[in-house]
């Protein structure tokens, strides 16, 4: 059976969709066979809003209820809305992890839709320029990618309370360089460790 919710620490995670704007060779979907901590995390069908309250019951219980499974969540950001208004109506508290590239997938900017409906935002940035995100992330939008997620970082400040970019610590990868750029965005940072095969 197809997992859809999973606790990790205090946090419920939320997997409600397996399509991504990107390709990253390193993903750990790709190196897991879909598989983590147990959970079958590859979805025959998405799931409807109703399935997926049905399987968070009660928000509070957990420091966050997160959206992060095995693709991008704002692929599916009408679930997104109306899983997250659900959520907050019942004093949970919500974050959502993206690749930050959903307003050049929608051709609008999305993030007034989120107002008041997400807490925290954590977009993921693998690359210090357009060339280098490129290579390492195999993007749907390729070398334009890089631009159009710190434009998203910038301004999902203006909507969200909690901005974060986060880069994965992989070998041979400067780190240092995304995080002068959320320096200079002005929102916060945090390394994400590179997860290998023994990690699972």
């Amino acid at each position: 059976m197809n997992t859809i919710s999973y606790v990790y620490g205090n946090n419920l995670y939320l997997n409600i969709t397996n399509r991504c704007m990107m390709s990253c060779p390193y993903c750990i979907k790709r190196k897991w066979g879909n598989k983590f901590e147990g959970n079958d995390l590859k979805l025959d069908v998405e799931p409807s809003y109703k399935e997926v309250i049905d399987v968070i019951k009660d928000p509070k219980k957990y420091d966050e209820v997160i959206f992060c499974g095995y693709g991008d969540c704002l692929i599916n950001i009408e679930t997104v809305k109306k899983i997250s208004r659900w959520i907050k109506d019942n004093s949970g508290r919500v974050r959502v992890n993206t690749a930050g590239l959903a307003n050049r997938y929608y051709g609008r900017d999305i993030l007034p839709e989120l107002k008041g409906l997400i807490d925290i935002i954590s977009i993921s940035l693998n690359g210090s320029d357009p060339k280098e995100y490129n290579d390492i992330n195999k993007p749907m939008f390729e070398e334009e990618s890089f631009g159009e997620v710190v434009k998203f970082a910038k301004r999902a400040k203006n909507y969200i309370p909690k901005v974060i970019i986060t880069a994965i610590e992989f070998p041979g990868f400067d780190i240092l360089k995304v995080e002068r750029i959320a320096k200079e965005i002005g929102v916060q940072f945090r390394i994400r460790p590179y997860l290998g095969d023994e990690d699972n």
